[in-house]
């Protein structure tokens, strides 16, 4: 029955609710201030996110895995005839980059001077067939190869420390630039380097395509949005679907990552990474796209970055990928020209 005292409300009896604790029913009463405070903690504790989902994980916990992508970075270099040329050397990392460490494997007295001659041709000649520059193949294998995004990895090449030839690849501002040091003398050995159209790294002679009266901006959207389409029905024989990462994108370039596949490259059944850039570069009305795609596979099917020992195709399934490369390509540039 509510009780009333002079001058004050009538007085409610307070609420008891039955908890179980360890077995033992007992009565707990809630008052109705405190099932407001308890109201309040939620939607706070519900709008705050948490401190490990605002925070880029630190790069510097997977130093062991990235020092095993230097030697796999060289088999590389080796399948690529490069071997000759460049050898990758150490890797360090930051709490937000890893950067890869490559030297000359020519030892002569002008080592620096023939290193600098080496690396123009290589950029000169790559940019011409593959409209993309050396560097760029360079740092986007490297990032690939350590599982990071390109605004995460560096590539350094450098003939000795202090360096009289230094190049440097990363990526600020979504794009990737450049610093290098010139030639200092005349004498220059002659270093042979492999043609781009030996090059394995990535769909070699036909990732770059002119797409007519169009706009880069259009072109890139359309673009992903037709591979995220292309992904999304596929997957798995049994329990999951592709999933589908495209958070790298900027007006003009993107880079798609697919995880949870079989069956699409490796005839073995090995689940599958797939890692696929576009870049388009405006030519007055014109476009031009390049296109480089990478594949890794392995028998786990989660695919937390740098935590499962995923193998590059490009050695035991490289035809394999680029058939199916070549033909995915082909259908997206089909469906862009339209």
């Amino acid at each position: 029955m509510p009780l009333y005292l002079p001058g004050k409300k009538p007085c409610q009896p307070k609420r008891s609710h039955p908890v179980k604790i360890y077995g033992t029913k007992i009565m707990v009463k809630f008052t109705p201030m405190a099932i407001r405070q308890f109201a309040l903690f939620v939607l706070i504790v519900l709008a705050c996110p948490t401190t490990s989902k605002a925070q880029t994980p630190d790069l510097r916990q997977d130093k062991a895995f990235f020092r095993q992508k230097r030697l796999d970075f060289n088999q590389w270099l080796w399948q690529n005839k490069l071997h000759t040329i460049f050898r990758a050397d150490s890797v360090e990392a930051s709490a937000g980059k890893v950067t890869l460490y490559i030297r000359p494997v020519y030892k002569g007295a002008h080592v620096c001077d023939s290193l600098q001659c080496a690396w123009d041709k290589l950029e000169r000649a790559n940019q011409r067939v593959n409209g993309q520059y050396f560097h760029e193949r360079l740092l986007h294998k490297w990032a690939f190869l350590a599982e990071v995004r390109p605004d995460q990895a560096e590539v350094v090449v450098r003939c000795h420390d202090p360096a009289h030839f230094l190049a440097i690849a990363n990526s600020k501002n979504a794009e990737v630039t450049y610093a290098g040091r010139n030639i200092r003398g005349a004498q220059v050995a002659d270093v042979p380097v492999p043609m781009p159209a030996q090059l394995q790294a990535v769909n070699t002679g036909d990732n770059k395509m002119l797409v007519a009266n169009k706009q880069v901006g259009t072109l890139c959207s359309d673009a992903r949005r037709y591979l995220i389409k292309y992904y999304q029905s596929k997957g798995t024989p049994i329990l999951w679907r592709a999933r589908v990462d495209s958070s790298y994108t900027t007006y003009d370039e993107f880079i798609l990552e697919v995880t949870h596949l079989n069956y699409e490259i490796c005839p073995d059944g090995f689940f599958e990474y797939h890692r696929i850039y576009i870049k388009g570069v405006q030519n007055g009305p014109n476009v031009e796209v390049s296109w480089e795609f990478q594949g890794k596979y392995g028998s786990g099917i989660i695919f937390p970055p740098r935590k499962n020992d995923y193998k590059d195709m490009e050695g035991k399934y490289k035809n394999n990928l680029e058939e199916y490369q070549r033909r995915l390509f082909k259908q997206l540039m089909d469906y862009l020209r339209r």
